[in-house]
């Protein structure tokens, strides 16, 4: 899954704007995706760059990693596949 089908992907399902959409997008290719230490900055980030409150971050949050694990499965399956 390339960038402007995420960000695409995380407006649907979330109701962010194009900004927002684009803005945490940047905070998940920026920043290490595994561990729960880096859960929480990345909640903390969302929080503070897109102006949502903790629980709306954690939506956020979950969908975002929700679709990034799709889109790499995807790969990967695809990768047998040939």
């Amino acid at each position: 899954m390339n960038s402007e089908d995420f960000i695409s992907q995380l407006i649907s399902e979330t109701g962010l704007t194009q900004e927002q959409g684009v803005a945490a997008n940047g905070i998940f290719e920026s920043t290490f995706l595994a561990g729960n230490k880096n859960k929480d900055f990345i909640i903390a980030q969302i929080v503070e760059k897109l102006g949502v409150d903790e629980s709306q971050a954690n939506m956020i949050y979950n969908v975002a990693i929700g679709l990034l694990t799709t889109g790499v499965l995807s790969k990967i399956k695809g990768i047998f596949k040939k």
